[in-house]
């Protein structure tokens, strides 16, 4: 069997809504009416075969090739398969996805990971702001999962987070990990203003000391923490591309807070690296 696998015929004019185009809408679908399924496309709605070329028989396994940023909702509400975009994507990547692999290979918009409950996004460029966020009026944020962003990330990472994590191997924006009820969120780039604002519970963990640090944050001093000896570990073995956790140690400055809130989250602050 082959991936499944849609290549646009020319960029888009306007905004173009792929969440139809999923593992989980397609199982009982012929080609032929996968190719007649109408995509939302601006204010209208046309088929898919007007916008794509379609071949292929794995529906498990989508391809979207020549992406642009008017792609919107690409993986929305999966629960399981895999979908690799060979391009940029625009907002609501991976949008109240369950289960499977979403893989961009180039950079995606805003509101990556909204609603996220589960599964797994690997974005291999950019991305915008309020990745793993919630919408204004939800409760959460991203619930449960794991984003790896390869590149630098925007503004409000991980706003109102409730598990799950996201790792920024960049540099992330002004407010990252603010407002987060629990989770895990690590930066290996630089950070922004106002780190962890606001946060209830959770962990901020960075590799680098960020210029600023707000004076609800309590220091800690330098500890030993197994738990990141662990969760390094656990990383790791995840997949080749995270292998370079192992050179992370355990020992980190750590500073508690908010306190502005009720104090039980953490700002860590990775003091070594160790060779394994």
């Amino acid at each position: 069997m082959s991936a499944l696998t849609f290549t646009l015929k020319s960029q888009p004019k306007f905004t173009l809504d792929v969440s139809p185009i999923t593992p989980d809408n397609l199982q009982n679908l012929t080609l032929d009416k996968i190719k007649k399924i109408k995509l939302i496309y601006g204010k209208e709605k046309v088929k898919v075969e007007e916008l794509f070329a379609v071949k292929g028989n794995d529906k498990n396994e989508i391809i979207i090739n020549k992406s642009c940023t008017q792609l919107i909702c690409v993986g929305k509400k999966m629960t399981q398969g895999s979908i690799a975009v060979k391009g940029d994507v625009g907002d609501f990547l991976g949008q109240s996805m369950k289960n499977g692999i979403i893989t961009i290979h180039g950079n995606a918009g805003s509101w990556a990971g909204n609603g996220m409950s589960g599964g797994r996004i690997n974005i291999e460029g950019n991305v915008g702001n309020y990745t793993g966020a919630g919408f204004p009026g939800d409760t959460f944020g991203m619930k449960n999962g794991l984003i790896n962003i390869t590149g630098n990330a925007g503004d409000r990472i991980g706003d109102r987070m409730r598990r799950g994590i996201i790792i920024i191997q960049g540099k992330a924006g002004d407010y990252c990990g603010s407002r987060i009820h629990a989770g895990t969120i690590i930066v290996l780039g630089k950070v922004g203003k106002h780190t962890g604002v606001g946060m209830r519970r959770g962990s901020i963990i960075l590799a680098k000391k960020p210029t600023y640090i707000s004076a609800t944050f309590q220091s800690c001093g330098n500890l030993k923490m197994q738990f990141l000896r662990l969760l390094f570990t656990q990383l790791s073995n995840i997949s080749d591309d995270l292998i370079f956790f192992r050179k992370y140690g355990p020992i980190a400055h750590r500073f508690a807070g908010d306190i502005a809130r009720n104090g039980k989250g953490e700002i860590l602050i990775l003091k070594t690296l160790t060779k394994r």
